[in-house]
């Protein structure tokens, strides 16, 4: 490839904000000469690379926009300890499916129970699955209502 092809190519991925192909296409020219890769799953692996470094770079974005003041996963829940908490509930709430039926859900109980662990959890789920999210608790949506 001669320079002025390789500048413009390039200048044409800066351009496009193709970063991540900007970034891994002279090594990964090297690799395909010297193991023999086609085209095709050369250039297959640069737009999967593309794909998912844009994808975690918009998780990463909805993540910081939805405000949750910790990072708590429905894994990480003792549903043992909380035994008035019906785990397959809240496995069906992480299908998302209220969100897609255009549903809504409040988490009601006393402190402690782990309504806020479950609202963050549920809310890292949608932020996962390409939806935006916007967390609050009771006192602050009461507050800005007022």
């Amino acid at each position: 490839m001669n320079n002025f092809t390789y500048e413009k190519l390039h200048n044409n991925l800066q351009y496009l904000k193709l970063n991540t192909i900007e970034e891994l296409l002279d090594n990964c020219l090297e690799i395909a000469a010297r193991d023999s890769k086609t085209t095709m799953e050369v250039l297959d692996y640069l737009f999967e690379q593309e794909k998912k470094h844009k994808e975690a770079a918009a998780i990463e974005r909805r993540m910081k926009s939805a405000g949750f003041p910790v990072k708590k996963m429905l894994e990480d829940f003792d549903f043992e300890f909380q035994s008035s908490i019906d785990k397959k509930v809240i496995e069906d709430l992480a299908t998302l499916r209220f969100v897609h039926n255009a549903e809504n859900i409040v988490l009601l109980g006393p402190p402690g129970v782990g309504k806020s662990h479950l609202a963050i959890a549920l809310g890292i789920e949608a932020v996962k699955a390409g939806i935006s999210v916007h967390f609050t608790n009771t006192g602050n949506l009461i507050e800005r209502l007022k």
